[in-house]
């Protein structure tokens, strides 16, 4: 007999609506069929949102990759004689020192140091004599006898020794004494018009109860001479001076000195304007027949340790490759490897790869890397890496020698370098397109002919240039053409004089690294911007494809509910037949009995 059909029970969801659920006498677990015939529906989602994680994965390697390849093209930037004007100080090769010695047995630096800065032409200059140093006019008072520095000096009737209340003008400043003040006081208003007056003022004790002021000049050099009792220094219409004692002036003198025996005379010890980008700084005179030499050299150790850095950053990068190529036991890709198969993080290091282990054409010496004491190795497995490849190691005294022996080779091999037989020719910009070592321009600027004549095999090949006047100076920016050897390549000639240049071109390591990692790391329209764009654009349209399929299945699953609602009544509606059929037949079986 059966008396009841059993389809689970009604639940209550979080939004207040009663949908069916649980387990009933049929066996039947609607909850769970739902469940599961619309997360079937939903898996599409879930393989969407699977593959958005996996791109956010992607993007995140690409930033990291994108900060290690700044970093090195940064390094790169310091080597690669950065093109343009008035950039000397991004140029590590155009550092330099200064040294100072001596025809004697005492240091020339007892007399004199050399400050430098980048650009400055490398020489060297005599320095025959320092005849005077530069020193500061100075005056004071007599003796003050008071109790101390804030006991009152100023009256308005001054007896000896005693300041009138009143005011002075002093080279043109006004300074009010009043009545009550003390040393500390006047010395205080004199030092804070100093800047206006060129003239400070310091309170000196001698003994107890025994003061005097003392007055110095601001700058040192004579023009900075003054006398607090001349009237071309001081204006004292009422008197506020005319009790007060004062020493003899001591004057200033200015420093001279003979460079290359011409005399120099300046009003400071520190003296930048003689040689450009060289600052002298006067110590001490110099004795008879004493001759100091100053040389102005490349400032390698810098060099050095930009070069060091320049090793550091590409090692980083190295391991960062390592890791995206990194194996499991079983041979497959480690998870870490993020971006084994990516085709622009392969492209980069192919191409970095590539141009750290090239030689520079046109340099006899020192053309490559390995050859100024820097040599690629293998890096052991470690528990946080794994192996790692062409690691580069700096040998210091190779390296050091190399910089000693021929310092403008190993600046061309890491630079690019341009020398013409014209100095109003330079550069301004470039890229890796360059394919010409050597050309020819002829420059006409009355016929408006800008033309470079090249032979890369074949014969001789003449292309226009495009020549763009410079505003507001004689001259022109020179463009080569698109598509030919000589793409990128920007060139400044500052005349408007016809002329013949012949043009030499190396293009060194780093110069070619910086590029290529700029192609990379450019803004907007580097391959990994335009990389993880990409990323960004497909996990837009996923999430879209996210919300329509979760808005899909959402109708899907009220159809379901419906559905499984109604077999519910339906269910029911038997259940009560089948319970008055079972009352019927146990009436008419009692009626039996």
């Amino acid at each position: 007999m059966v008396s009841q059909i059993t389809l689970g029970n009604f639940y209550t969801t979080t939004d207040g609506k009663r949908v069916l659920g649980g387990v009933g006498g049929s066996g039947l677990d609607t909850e769970t069929l739902i469940n599961e015939l619309t997360e079937a529906r939903r898996f599409p989602a879930t393989l969407d949102q699977e593959k958005i994680t996996a791109n956010g994965a992607v993007a995140d390697a690409f930033t990291e990759f994108y900060a290690l390849l700044s970093n090195f093209q940064s390094a790169a930037d310091a080597l690669r004689n950065p093109p343009g004007v008035g950039n000397e100080e991004e140029n590590a090769f155009l550092f330099t020192s200064g040294t100072v010695t001596s025809n004697t047995s005492i240091a020339g630096s007892t007399y004199l140091s050399i400050n430098t800065s980048p650009g400055a032409v490398l020489q060297n200059y005599t320095i025959n004599e320092v005849t005077s140093i530069a020193t500061t006019a100075n005056q004071s008072t007599t003796v003050f006898s008071v109790a101390s520095a804030t006991t009152s000096v100023v009256t308005a009737v001054p007896g000896a020794q005693e300041f009138k209340a009143g005011t002075i003008t002093v080279n043109g400043q006004d300074i009010i004494l009043e009545e009550g003040d003390g040393l500390a006081l006047i010395a205080a208003k004199f030092n804070a018009v100093s800047d206006t007056t060129g003239i400070n003022a310091t309170v000196i004790q001698i003994s107890s109860g025994q003061y005097q002021l003392s007055f110095s000049a601001t700058d040192t050099g004579s023009a900075s001479d003054f006398d607090l009792t001349d009237p071309g220094t001081v204006t004292d219409p009422t008197g506020v001076l005319t009790n007060i004692g004062f020493n003899a002036a001591v004057a200033a003198d200015d420093a001279v000195f003979e460079i290359n025996g011409i005399q120099v005379t300046r009003s400071g010890n520190s003296i930048d304007d003689v040689i450009e980008g060289v600052t002298f700084n006067l110590i001490q005179t110099t004795p008879a027949l004493t001759t100091l030499t100053v040389a102005i050299k490349p400032d390698t150790t810098t060099v050095q340790n930009i070069i060091v850095n320049f090793v550091a950053a590409y090692n980083e990068i190295k391991v960062f490759e390592a890791k995206q190529n990194e194996r499991a036991g079983d041979g497959t890709y480690a998870e870490t490897a993020i971006l084994a198969n990516d085709i622009t993080f392969r492209t980069a290091m192919t191409d970095i790869n590539t141009k750290i282990t090239s030689s520079v054409a046109g340099l006899a010496t020192f053309n490559s890397l390995t050859s100024i004491g820097l040599s690629f190795t293998t890096q052991p497995a470690t528990s946080d890496t794994p192996e790692v490849g062409n690691i580069l190691n700096v040998d210091d005294g190779a390296l050091t020698a190399a910089l000693a022996t021929d310092y403008t080779n190993v600046r061309k091999l890491f630079g690019f370098t341009l020398t013409s037989d014209n100095p109003n020719l330079t550069v301004f910009d470039h890229t890796n397109s360059l394919g010409v070592s050597e050309f020819t321009l002829n420059l006409n600027p009355g016929t408006d002919t800008f033309e470079a004549t090249y032979d890369i095999g074949g014969g001789p090949v003449t292309v226009n240039l495009t020549a763009t006047e410079i505003s507001g100076s004689d001259g022109y920016t020179l463009t080569g053409p698109a598509g030919g050897p000589l793409e990128g390549l920007v060139l400044i000639y500052a005349s408007e004089n016809t002329a013949s240049i012949d043009v030499t071109v190396t293009q060194g390591i780093a110069d070619l690294l910086f590029n290529s990692a700029d192609s990379a790391t450019a803004a907007n329209t580097g391959t990994i911007a335009v990389a993880v764009k990409s990323l960004e654009d497909t996990n837009t349209r996923l999430e879209e494809n996210i919300a329509r399929i979760n808005e899909q299945v959402a109708q899907y699953q009220q159809i379901l509910i419906a559905k499984f609602t109604a077999l519910e009544q339906a269910i029911s509606r038997i259940n009560t037949l089948l319970q008055s059929l079972d009352a019927q037949q146990q009436a008419a079986a009692n009626a039996n009995n």
